[in-house]
């Protein structure tokens, strides 16, 4: 028996498709691995119109996948003893596993929700632990946010949500409204709020939130291949703004303080409001 998760996206969606394949293989007391055929297809990237994206969850000390076409064939092809079990569209409660006997299931799809995974919720959170070493910079800042009791991550995602006109009409960008509300929010709640500030376009927000997040620092150390360090340092923030961005969902999810706030998007697409996406007890917007 083994689970196979079908890697897609950036960092974020990685993680939300390993943490599924954790449960299941929990569940099944059986190998996990990981594919990236879907991940590291330029080609497909191409034809859908989506952002490229490479294998980041080696951070967490996971290696790296295999890249071959071979499992989603197999799990297509009748009698092969494998199961393709793809996303439900109605959500969590819609999904129907696969019986134990099962000798292989493959996992395609994005699993955006706690709600695939929280029955593994100590492996998910012990799998994820960083372990690759941070930054000089990193470290410092993480000094900072650990010295600021009331320490807030506000994360702004433009990038390719604005750039990129597939994931624009499909994502959309958080407006200035969203965030004058959870900023109202967090303040009425919390006596001295400073923001920890994460954007992929602080030009922007400097300009356009810039006299709401104050006082505020700007983190604008980490970039490229080093990206992933931003995730570490929202992780050391007592509460959350996030956008409509795994990656800072994640980066909330991680920070498993009692007292934490966060406030997320309820417009986290275009098309459909979030249902089962945000844990309970977090605040949308």
């Amino acid at each position: 028996m083994m689970i196979t998760v079908e890697l897609m996206g950036g960092l974020g969606n990685q993680m939300f498709q390993y943490a599924f394949g954790l449960r299941l293989a929990a569940e099944r007391n059986t190998d996990l691995t990981a594919n990236g055929f879907l991940l590291n297809n330029r080609l497909l990237a191409v034809v859908r119109q989506y952002t490229y994206r490479q294998f980041e969850l080696s951070i967490f000390g996971i290696p790296a996948p295999r890249t071959a076409p071979a499992d989603l064939i197999l799990a297509m092809l009748p009698f092969s003893g494998a199961v393709l079990l793809r996303e439900p569209t109605d959500g969590v409660d819609a999904l129907v596993l696969p019986p134990l006997s099962t000798e292989r299931v493959v996992c395609v799809g994005y699993w955006q929700s706690e709600g695939y995974f929280n029955s593994a919720e100590g492996a998910v959170r012990e799998q994820f632990r960083f372990r690759q070493p941070v930054s000089g910079f990193t470290q410092r800042m993480a000094e900072a946010i650990a010295g600021t009791p009331d320490a807030v991550f506000v994360h702004v995602r433009r990038g390719d949500y604005v750039t990129n006109a597939n994931a624009n009409q499909h994502h959309g960008v958080c407006g200035i409204d969203y965030y004058q509300q959870a900023v109202v929010h967090i303040r009425e709640r919390i006596s001295n709020p400073h923001f920890y500030v994460f954007s992929d376009d602080l030009a922007w927000v400097k300009q356009e939130l810039g006299p709401l997040l104050n006082p505020a620092t700007y983190v604008d150390g980490n970039r490229g291949s080093d990206s992933w360090q931003d995730m570490f340092l929202m992780r050391q923030c007592r509460h959350a703004i996030i956008a409509n961005s795994s990656f800072s969902w994640w980066g909330a999810w991680l920070n498993d303080h009692p007292d934490r706030i966060v406030v997320a998007p309820r417009q986290w697409f275009v098309q459909k409001l979030v249902s089962n996406l945000l844990p309970d007890g977090w605040i949308s917007m």
